[in-house]
C-alpha cells in the first residue's frame, strides 16, 4: 500500500467485527489502489502479517459468508460485492451484486459447507446446527420474509439458540438441593443486617428454612436470595409481637399473647385453638426458669411453631434435630439477661428444671 494507516466506519466494525471490518476495507484499498477487480491472496496476506494464513482465511470465509465479497477458493481471487463499490461497472460485477436481491426462503434450503464451518469456529456442532434448520425455514416461511443473504440469517439464529442454550445448561449445573449443611453467605447476611434484621433472628431461621426447603426437595441455584426474602418477611411479622417496653420482665401467670400475635398466627396458617392449647405449658416452662424478656408474643409464636410442626408430622430425626437446635438456642439463658433477685438459681439448677420440663412436655 502506498501509506500504512486503514480507515473504516465504526458502524462497519461494529456489525461486521473489527477484524472483518479491517480485511474488508484492505481489500478494498488494494482493488483500488491496483484499479482491478480482483486482489490476489497473497496480497492480502502481504498486507495482515498480523495474522497468519488460517485466521485471514477465517476472516474472508466470513466476509463471502455475509454476502461481503467472492472469494474463488481455485485462483486465490477476491472481489467485493458493494452496490456503492467505485471501481468497475464489468457484467459479471452487476451480476454478482443483482445476485444479492431480497428473496424468500425456498422450502428446500439448507445451510452450505462452509456456514457449518464457521458455526464450528463458534464452538457450535455440525448436528446443532442442522437440527435447526427446520425450524429456521417454518419460522420464516410463516412470516413471509426476504433477506439478501438467507446464510448470514441462520447463522445468527443458530448463534442465538446456541448462547441461550449455554446459559440453560450452565444454570442446571448450579441448580442444586439444600444441603443440611447449608449456610448464608456474608453478603446474605450483610444485606439483612443492613435492613435492621437482628443478627440472632437471622441464625436462628437457618435450620426452618433448611427444614421448608429440604422437605420440598426443590433444586436451586440462588438459595442466598430465597434466604433474604423469608428472613425479611418473617422479622416483618415478628416486630408486630414486640412489646412496647424497652426492660425485659419475667412473664406473669395470667399472660396472654396480644391481638398482633394472632393476626400474625393466621398469617403461618396455624390454628387458634390449636396456639391456645399449648398456652399453659408455655407459661410453665418460663414461670420455671425465671427469665426476663420484652418480646413474649416473640417467644410464643416460636414456641407454637415448633409443637405445630412435630403434629403435623415433621418429626423425622434429622428435621428434629433442626428445630431442636433452634428452640434450644432461644431458650437458652442469657448471661446479661434480668430475672428477679427472689427466683435467681445456680446454673445446674436450671438445667435440672429444664430437663425436667423438656421431659415432661416431650420437649
Amino acid at each position: 500500500m502506498a501509506d500504512n494507516f486503514l480507515y473504516f466506519s465504526k458502524d462497519v466494525a461494529k456489525t461486521l467485527g473489527l477484524s472483518e471490518a479491517v480485511v474488508l476495507e484492505t481489500i478494498k484499498k488494494g482493488i483500488n489502489s491496483q484499479n482491478n477487480q480482483f486482489i490476489e491472496l497473497r496480497w492480502i496476506l502481504n498486507e495482515t502479517t498480523f495474522w497468519n494464513k488460517k485466521e485471514v482465511l477465517t476472516l474472508l470465509s466470513k466476509l463471502q459468508l455475509k454476502g461481503l465479497i467472492i472469494f474463488d477458493k481455485d485462483t486465490k481471487r477476491i472481489s467485493v460485492v458493494s452496490s456503492r463499490r467505485k471501481i468497475g461497472n464489468s457484467d459479471s460485477e452487476r451480476k454478482a451484486f443483482e445476485e444479492r436481491k431480497e428473496s424468500f426462503i425456498e422450502k428446500n434450503w439448507e445451510p452450505n459447507a462452509a456456514l457449518i464451518d464457521q458455526a464450528n469456529e463458534y464452538g457450535i456442532s455440525k448436528s446443532f446446527v442442522l437440527a435447526l434448520v427446520d425450524e429456521f425455514i417454518h419460522l420464516h416461511r410463516e412470516k413471509s420474509d426476504t433477506s439478501h443473504s438467507w446464510g448470514i440469517e441462520f447463522l445468527r439464529f443458530v448463534i442465538k439458540k446456541w448462547r441461550k442454550q449455554e446459559i440453560s445448561d450452565f444454570k442446571k449445573l448450579k441448580r442444586k438441593a439444600i444441603d443440611q449443611s447449608w449456610q448464608p453467605d456474608k453478603e446474605a447476611i450483610e444485606i439483612l443486617s443492613k435492613a435492621g434484621v437482628n443478627e440472632e433472628f437471622i441464625k436462628e431461621e437457618i435450620p426452618e428454612f433448611i427444614l421448608y426447603w429440604g422437605e420440598k426437595g426443590e433444586k436451586s441455584d440462588t438459595w442466598n436470595s430465597k434466604f433474604i426474602a423469608q428472613v425479611r418477611r418473617q422479622w416483618a411479622k415478628t416486630q408486630h409481637l414486640i412489646d412496647n417496653s424497652e426492660l425485659p420482665k419475667p412473664i406473669s401467670p395470667s399472660w396472654k399473647p396480644s391481638q398482633d400475635f394472632y393476626e400474625v398466627l393466621a398469617l403461618t396458617e396455624i390454628d387458634k385453638t390449636f396456639a391456645d392449647s399449648v398456652l399453659s405449658e408455655f407459661i410453665l416452662y418460663w414461670r420455671e426458669t425465671g427469665q426476663a424478656h420484652n418480646s413474649w408474643n416473640s417467644k410464643f409464636i416460636q414456641h407454637v411453631k415448633y409443637q405445630w410442626q412435630k403434629q403435623e408430622g415433621f418429626n423425622r430425626s434429622s428435621s428434629l434435630n433442626d428445630i431442636d437446635q433452634r428452640v434450644k438456642s432461644t431458650w437458652e439463658i442469657k448471661p446479661n439477661e434480668k430475672r428477679p433477685v427472689n427466683e435467681v438459681s445456680s446454673k445446674e439448677e436450671i438445667q435440672s428444671k429444664l430437663k425436667e420440663l423438656k421431659k415432661k412436655h416431650l420437649i
